[in-house]
């Protein structure tokens, strides 16, 4: 582990670098998380797991999944689940990589940079005591240019209170000398980054999981109309519309898919092991669940609990039916949470040492931007501070075309937070 700690050029660094594919900036955003999470660990001791920890490895999947190339293991897992042939999986990669598509990769990966962006300029801005301020891709602000139709496509709103309550929770754990009332803060912290994180995730989780179906339904015959005639058609529009304006046969196929999808295909990748969120949610050796399900004493991580589960553990712990589902799918997130808060494992380096180097000479590659501390000094009394901070990297996508030349800079905003209004 690095004795540097992460700071906001560093997260600036990362998220701006555009020459990295989809699958190497995901593995390297793995591991700043990893970084991050050390750093909040000499702070807040290795009791218990911060919310970086389960980042860490949620990153390192998506990047497992965003590499489509022919040794891919996410293409292999697929072929070894469905069970294909060996003759067959020319033709089953083939098949899979049109459903997926090329807005699969960008869809994913834009929601996971500003996933990062977001959370990780929070904390590394814990180290000068003053959680009061993140990044944030703002396409909605009334202050920003007309963003591109895909960008509101791909990031839901979601409640900053969730940010300030996490780094108020944070702050207080640093404090605290009762490990009990520390665990209980990083719970309510790792609850709250979840709850925002997962929110801004949701439409571009709908993208992903829903392309296929829609592909099917929707795209594949106007494609070959648009061929016959030559005459264009609004793809992403389709793709990204709300399950419940879809026509009936392809809300009924989403649900389903979503379904078996959820129950027998995706599963929450740790270093013990990999949950598979359609079954009931295992204790794993060495915990405790009656400890780690005792009732929580501080109010305000108890009013963040119930928000997604109950009591009764059996009930909070079931597997998922639907991952797209925000409410179902955060029940699952914070019952792992509670229980695999003192797994250990989780502040493991998720890569080969070899691998792990690689990474850290490419979190270092590239121009740092205007820094954000800066920007703060030269006028602290701003509201919210809207300056272009850095470039998106152009991307070609045949289904959105606007993303060819698409610069993100105007749609970032560094944002306070008032932690004294509760």
């Amino acid at each position: 582990m690095s004795d540097t700690r992460m700071t906001a050029d560093d997260v600036l660094r990362i998220a701006a670098y555009k020459d990295r594919t989809p699958a190497l900036e995901a593995m390297v955003i793995s591991y700043a998380y990893h970084r991050v999470a050390g750093d909040l660990a000499g702070h807040l001791g290795q009791e218990c797991n911060n919310w970086y920890c389960y980042a860490t490895w949620t990153s390192k999947a998506v990047g497992e999944s965003l590499d489509l190339t022919p040794d891919s293991p996410f293409i292999e897992d697929f072929e070894r689940r469905f069970r294909v042939p060996r003759r067959l999986r020319r033709v089953f990669r083939a098949a899979l990589l049109t459903l997926l598509g090329p807005s699969y990769q960008l869809g994913l990966a834009l929601a996971n940079r500003a996933i990062f962006l977001e959370t990780a300029s929070l904390a590394v801005n814990l180290w000068n005591d003053t959680p009061d301020r993140f990044l944030k891709v703002s396409p909605e602000s009334d202050l920003t240019p007309t963003p591109p139709e895909f960008l509101t496509n791909l990031l839901e709103q979601a409640d900053p209170r969730y940010l300030r309550d996490a780094a108020q929770l944070l702050m207080e754990a640093r404090e605290a000398t009762d490990p009990e009332v520390r665990a209980e803060l990083m719970l309510g912290a790792n609850i709250a980054l979840s709850a925002y994180e997962q929110k801004r995730a949701q439409k571009a989780l709908e993208l992903v999981l829903y392309r296929p179906v829609r592909w099917l339904t929707r795209v594949s015959w106007r494609s070959l109309r648009s061929l016959a005639t030559r005459r264009p058609f609004p793809r992403f529009r389709l793709y990204a519309a709300r399950h419940e304006d879809q026509p009936w046969l392809t809300r009924r196929l989403e649900a389903l898919w979503a379904a078996l999808y959820t129950r027998h295909l995706f599963y929450v990748r740790t270093p013990l092991s990999d949950i598979k969120v359609g079954r009931p949610l295992a204790t794993p050796d060495g915990v405790d669940l009656g400890t780690s399900w005792a009732p929580i004493r501080d109010e305000r991580v108890r009013k963040l609990a119930e928000e997604f589960i109950t009591d009764d553990h059996e009930a909070s712990t079931a597997g998922v039916r639907d991952w797209v589902s925000y409410p179902d799918r955060m029940r699952f997130i914070v019952s792992y949470f509670r229980v695999y808060q003192t797994v250990g494992a989780l502040y493991r380096v998720p890569f080969a040492e070899k691998v792990a180097e690689g990474l850290a000479g490419e979190m270092a590659r590239g121009l740092v931007p205007e820094a954000v501390g800066e920007l703060f000094d030269r006028d602290p009394g701003l509201p919210a501070i809207r300056r272009k901070l850095y470039r998106y990297p152009a991307e070609t996508d045949p289904d959105v075309y606007e993303m060819t030349h698409f610069d993100f800079e105007p749609f970032l905003e560094a944002v306070p937070l008032d932690r004294t209004s509760r």
